[in-house]
């Protein structure tokens, strides 16, 4: 039985997925400040639901985790979550455990794709499997209805069987190649705003950055893809402005827009000389189920060995 104390929600979502990608019981101990945020408490046993629905021997008592995982085997099926639950987040807890399966699995998600608490589902495609596929791992996502927070949108999903591969060279991100802005019941000089603040500041051409306005939602969304490119590998990091809190209530005011703005810049701007580092920690799960040498990653970005992501990849790989 392997022990851990998981800090944030991502830790508790990895600890699970790499206690069911390597089949080792484990204890989480989950940090009080999860439990008492509105979503990151309320994710925990969402967490948990999808994954007793799936006959994992998973359990819940006060702020403890108790897993005895078997192997997740392959399936097709539609999974309807609530409309405040990213789609993101169940996928990549059960994803690194369905890699090791010689079928693949289907699954239709219903969910919000868009989140500032958790990865996009275009992140799963363009930011994530890039990467993956160095490693003999594919994954594949597409967004079918958008859904930001407080909605339900869907995304199809695919987990392939990994191959056994060695991994692939060792990048780092020499540039952003452009932007897509993403508005849903916000008038374009909204995103005509984001657009020109944010060629100053990445020091992009009008022609790189475009404005993608979506139709058919039920509430308002605003959300930026910056793309990167590589000698070899793309990769992507999303972004979501928040304009519902936790429980759903519309907060947005004026003087948000540009303290994101801000947020966008100075993190897109971290990554010109090593790859993106939420893109390497969301990796890493796929990387030890898979069978490599999860430390290679140190080569990618240095600073992935200080995460909670590193931290968990060495206890569960003893």
């Amino acid at each position: 039985m392997l022990y851990c104390q998981a800090q944030s929600f991502q830790a508790v979502r990895q600890a699970i997925a790499l206690s069911l990608a390597t089949l080792k019981e484990s204890t989480i101990t989950i940090a009080p400040q999860v439990f008492t945020h509105p979503h990151y408490g309320r994710m925990v046993h969402s967490l948990i639901n999808v994954l007793q629905q799936l006959s994992v021997a998973i359990s819940i008592t006060d702020t403890t985790i108790t897993l005895k995982p078997h192997q997740l085997q392959s399936f097709t099926a539609t999974i309807a979550l609530h409309p405040y639950c990213p789609i993101a987040d169940i996928f990549l807890c059960m994803a690194p455990a369905l890699i090791k399966n010689e079928v693949q699995s289907d699954i239709l998600f219903h969910g919000v794709t868009h989140s500032q608490f958790s990865h996009s589902t275009g992140f799963i495609r363009y930011g994530l499997a890039p990467l993956l596929q160095q490693f003999g791992c594919y994954l594949y996502s597409a967004t079918k209805k958008f859904g930001f927070y407080s909605a339900t949108g869907t995304a199809a999903t695919k987990v392939y069987p990994a191959l056994h591969k060695n991994a692939g060279a060792i990048v780092t991100i020499n540039r952003i190649s452009g932007v897509k802005i993403y508005i849903a019941s916000i008038n374009q000089e909204f995103a005509l705003y984001q657009k020109q603040k944010l060629a100053q500041k990445l020091s992009l051409s009008d022609d790189t950055i475009h404005i993608v306005q979506i139709a058919n939602v039920t509430n308002h969304g605003n959300a930026v893809d910056v793309f990167f490119i590589s000698d070899t590998i793309p990769g992507m990091l999303s972004f979501t402005l928040p304009l519902y809190d936790a429980n759903g209530a519309f907060i947005f005011e004026d003087s948000m827009m540009d303290t994101f703005i801000e947020q966008v810049a100075n993190e897109c701007q971290k990554y010109y000389d090593y790859f993106p580092l939420p893109i390497i920690e969301e990796a890493l799960p796929f990387v030890v189920s898979a069978g490599h040498d999860y430390t290679i990653v140190q080569k990618m970005n240095p600073a992935v060995a200080t995460t909670e992501s590193y931290e968990l990849c060495q206890l569960f790989t003893q």
